[in-house]
């Protein structure tokens, strides 16, 4: 398969960031949910809207009204919102319908929600984690065997605890619409803030 596409959410620090940037990443997420250890409330919008334009900036939100998306979206120059929480299809057509990008998260354990197929020409990227009692950060597996069997039209990243040691396993799958995963908890020093060395040994083997 393709190499894998290289999604770090819940940056915050700029100095991290930083150096985040000099790994070239495809996607930067960022965690606009209060109750997240990862939370970011205000952040540079000079620096931030200097990142290159060839790593996207994700904003992650959940359950959040979509006029503090917008608001979010243009303060920071965000391509992509990450609906992680419970929001329906109609949500996901009206951040849509603002000129943005849309990911949508599903949260697994052994199973594809049938209603992702609704989400066909709406999500640019679906996101699945592992299903726990709150909204990811569990760094936990799911069963990725059910990805086998994908036969949605939507590319997807996988999450829920993706560390160095899953990727052979992971690009064994060869799955077609499988592009990337998403890393957060397994490759930080704490929250909020990365372990690069990791980061940049990951980036070597996708």
């Amino acid at each position: 398969m393709n190499n894998l596409k290289l999604k770090v959410c819940g940056m915050r620090d700029p100095a991290n960031i930083s150096g985040l940037l000099d790994l070239k990443p495809d996607f930067i997420g960022f965690i606009f949910y209060p109750k997240s250890p990862r939370y970011v409330d205000e952040m540079d919008e000079d620096f931030i809207m200097r990142i290159p334009l060839s790593i996207h900036k994700v904003g992650v939100f959940v359950n959040e009204s979509l006029e503090k998306i917008v608001a979010a979206a243009n303060k920071y120059g965000l391509e992509y919102i990450q609906l992680h929480g419970d929001e329906d299809l109609d949500f996901a057509k009206a951040v849509k319908a603002k000129g943005l990008k849309v990911i949508k998260v599903f949260r697994v354990m052994d199973t594809i929600p049938v209603v992702a197929k609704k989400y066909e020409g709406i999500a640019d990227y679906f996101l699945f984690d592992t299903k726990t009692a709150d909204y990811g950060g569990s760094g936990r597996h799911f069963d990725w065997n059910i990805l086998r069997n994908y036969n949605l039209n939507v590319p997807f990243l996988l999450s829920g605890g993706v560390q160095l040691e899953d990727i052979d396993k992971i690009k064994e799958m060869n799955i077609e619409k499988l592009i990337g995963v998403d890393v957060n908890s397994r490759f930080e020093l704490e929250p909020g803030l990365k372990d690069l060395g990791k980061l940049k040994l990951l980036k070597e083997v996708l």
